[in-house]
């Protein structure tokens, strides 16, 4: 595992070595559903689907693809995505996806405390492993969320985020 503490619940959904690419940004998800991390972490190892981690409402971390390989979390680019996006370098070999699970399948669920702590460190470690920049998204790399590539089918993923205190966060232990 990457990770240190995380869960181990391997999905074998991946692109294997991302193809050749390094990741250059983070990818916020939410779950739209699900209770635990390991209800989505058994989820991916079953569906065509998955994301590296999956940060539960306990503060429960699962990483089910690792890191040197691309999750099959997020679709295609469609009209409206952030300018940086291109149909040409499939989006999954370049970044990095974390879930984080919200009850409610319109990802209106606010983080809890743990949550929020785990996803800072978590992103902070990310950032740190693979010299990817602690700042908002743009065309050099960064951290987004789901909508910033598909605006017209993930346009509340990940629903309410912290992003002011997870860069202030990341600003301050830097």
């Amino acid at each position: 595992m990457d990770e240190a503490g995380a869960l181990w619940l391997p999905s074998p959904n991946y692109f294997p070595d991302r193809a050749g690419h390094t990741p250059r940004w983070i990818i916020v998800h939410g779950t739209a559903g699900f209770s635990s991390a390991e209800e989505v972490g058994r989820y991916f190892q079953q569906a065509d689907v998955s994301t590296h981690y999956t940060i539960g409402r306990d503060g429960v971390i699962v990483q089910s693809v690792r890191e040197h390989d691309g999750a099959w979390g997020n679709g295609g680019i469609t009209a409206g995505h952030d300018p940086w996006w291109t149909c040409d370098i499939n989006p999954n070999n370049v970044t990095i996806s974390i879930e984080h699970v919200k009850p409610h399948r319109d990802n209106s669920d606010e983080l809890t405390q743990l949550q929020k702590e785990a996803s800072f460190l978590l992103i902070q470690h990310i950032c740190e492993r693979h010299q990817i920049p602690t700042r908002k998204a743009n065309a050099s790399g960064g951290i987004t969320g789901h909508r910033s590539m598909d605006p017209v089918m993930r346009g509340f993923c990940p629903g309410p985020y912290p992003w002011d205190e997870l860069f202030a966060f990341l600003n301050a232990s830097s």
